[in-house]
Parts: C-alpha cells; sequence; structure tokens
C-alpha cells in the first residue's frame, strides 16, 4: 500500500469541491479509477467519476469517508497497547470486572474420594471511561489558500494524537502496576540480561510472559548489546531494522513521551526510557492476564457536515480506560 494513501485522496477530494464545472472535468480525467472510489452509505464501493461530473462531491460520503479513513491513517503506525491488551466493550461509563487468582494447583485426591470444589477469592476492578478529544488545526487562511494537502495532514495528525492518548494512559497503568522490577543499576549496557531476569520474575509468579513493549531508548541500547554479542543475530537485525524476537517474545516499541506528571484519570507513570537512573527502559508482559482496555467509544469523528468551510468544526473522541488486572504479569526493567 502506498504510504498516506488515503491523506493524499482526501487532499484531492477537497480540492475537488472547490471546482467549477469545466476545472472538475480536467481534474477528474486525469485521475485513475482507484482515486475516484468511494464508500456508499452502505459500505458498498462505488465508482465516482460519473456521479462526480453529473452531481460533484456535495451529497455523498465521499468526504466523510476519506476524513475516517485518513484518521485511521494517522493513528496506524503507532498502534501498540491496542494491539496486545484485550478489549471491553463497556455498556455504560463504568464497567467492574471481576479478577482471581494467578495459577494455582490441583490437589491430590484419594480413589473414590470426592473431588473437593476450588475456592478462590475474587477481587474487582472498575473501569470509569474518560473522554479524549482533539481538533485537526484547520484555519480559514489554509481554506482560503487552497491548503488541501496542508489540511489532510491535519486531519492524519489528529488521529495518531488520539491513538498516542490510549498508548499513554495504558503505559501510565502498566508502569504504575508493575509487579516485577529488574533493576540494572544505574547501568545500561546490558539491558538483554535484565529482561531475561524480569521474565524470570513473571514466570516465576505462574504467569507467563508473552510479549515485550520498549521504549525508543531502550530498544537502542538492545540493538548495540546485539551487536556486541551475537554476530548472527547483528546480521539480521542490521538487515531488518527490527529486533523481532526477544527470549521467545515478540517485541513492539512504543515512543511515548512520558514523565512523573500525573495523566488524565489520575495515573501518573515514572519516566520512560533508558538514560538516567531509575527510568523505566521495557515493560514484559503476560498480556492474557495484566490488563485491558474498557472500550466505551472508540475513535469516531464529530461535528462534520459535508462543506470544506464546515472542515475547522471537525472533532475526535474517544471515550475508554485501561486498567491493571494481574499486577504479577507485569514486568519491567529500569535504568
Amino acid at each position: 500500500m502506498v504510504a498516506f494513501e488515503h491523506t493524499r485522496r482526501l487532499a484531492q477530494f477537497l480540492e475537488i469541491e472547490t471546482m467549477g464545472a469545466s476545472e472538475l472535468k480536467r481534474k477528474v480525467d486525469r485521475m485513475v479509477p482507484r482515486e475516484l472510489s468511494y464508500h456508499d452509505y452502505d459500505g458498498k464501493v462505488v465508482g465516482a467519476r460519473e456521479l462526480l461530473l453529473s452531481e460533484g462531491i456535495e451529497g455523498t460520503t465521499l468526504i466523510p469517508t476519506e476524513i475516517a479513513a485518513t484518521v485511521v491513517e494517522g493513528a496506524e503506525p503507532v498502534r501498540c497497547f491496542r494491539e496486545v491488551l484485550p478489549i471491553y466493550q463497556m455498556k455504560g461509563m463504568s464497567m467492574s470486572v471481576p479478577v482471581g487468582s494467578t495459577g494455582t494447583y490441583a490437589p491430590i485426591v484419594s480413589e473414590g474420594s470426592e473431588i473437593p470444589i476450588e475456592n478462590q477469592e475474587y477481587s474487582s476492578v472498575t473501569f470509569n471511561a474518560i473522554k479524549y478529544a482533539t481538533r485537526p488545526v484547520i484555519t480559514n487562511e489554509m481554506i482560503d489558500d487552497g491548503m488541501f494537502d496542508v489540511i489532510a495532514t491535519e486531519v492524519r495528525k489528529a488521529g495518531q494524537r488520539m491513538e498516542n492518548a490510549l498508548n499513554r494512559v495504558a503505559l501510565a497503568e502498566m508502569i504504575d502496576n508493575d509487579a516485577n522490577v529488574a533493576d540494572c543499576g544505574n547501568t545500561g549496557t546490558t539491558p538483554l540480561l535484565f529482561l531475561a531476569a524480569a521474565q524470570q520474575n513473571v514466570l516465576a509468579d505462574n504467569c507467563m510472559p508473552n510479549q515485550i513493549i520498549f521504549s525508543p531508548s531502550c530498544y537502542a541500547a538492545c540493538m548495540q548489546e546485539g551487536l556486541i554479542l551475537t554476530p548472527a543475530y547483528a546480521n539480521d537485525m542490521m538487515r531488518t531494522g527490527t529486533l523481532g524476537q526477544i527470549l521467545g517474545m515478540p517485541t513492539r516499541m512504543c515512543s511515548i513521551a512520558s514523565s512523573t506528571t500525573s495523566l488524565d484519570g489520575g495515573k501518573s507513570v515514572a519516566t520512560w526510557g533508558f538514560t538516567s537512573d531509575n527510568y523505566v527502559g521495557a515493560l514484559v508482559l503476560d498480556t492474557t492476564v495484566c490488563g485491558a482496555i474498557g472500550m466505551r467509544q472508540d475513535m469516531k469523528v464529530e461535528q462534520y457536515a459535508d462543506s470544506i468551510r464546515q472542515m475547522q468544526g471537525i472533532s475526535l473522541s474517544m471515550r475508554f480506560d485501561v486498567e491493571a488486572l494481574q499486577t504479577n504479569g507485569i514486568g519491567s526493567i529500569i535504568y
């Protein structure tokens, strides 16, 4: 797929909406069929050439659907925690989730004896959805000067901001509740060794770590360590530009800038990085038990009318919460 395809298409459609009939025909004749398709209200892909030439864009779903697609396109490169944590659909603004114990063991039972009922104490975790929202920076001057590429880029960047908000809240919740910490002792030279220690700590608590999430600086430190330790691994890493699996766990990078300041929802987070003492460099998670995203309303476009003069009224919103469930499933390494 071409990078930022929807952003480019949105810019084209915004430009088309301002054109006169003759100018529109020349523009449409230069566009390839793929660029002239859109989704109707039933979700079907429709060829738009004849429609645009006869009626123009007004009255179609072409611009609204491209705005939505551009928002998603902006969020896609930074998707992280929604890819690894389970998502619970919330029916209201608050939801309580029962949480049991971590791994236990079956008892010995004599032949013919009654099998005892396993008694497990449950606690509960409450998700309270909070609204997060943003608006693309679109000015009258951008519209008057026909800066349609810039407008489309601002829509894409707004989608990125929304996804970053979700990542930031999830990151804070995981770090605030990391029950298994491996401390590098104020030296970041061997993060791979301490990832093994964090994995061991999580395993010892009857959890199965299955995901590593890196800060950018810890990611780079692991690359440097890998170049020194393992030539074969280093060759593969240099070719792909990724760490791949480490200790049997897939890896992701979350490039969120976070600090000790409090986040919305009462969550706070230590500094996410790997350059100073007590910075948190990476998370080692058992994503089946460590936490979840409570989603009351996923990302959506609001306050939008199908007219370029209403572009300034676009806003994006999302209502969600992220909570830790079994903290033994959360490990981390600190500098």
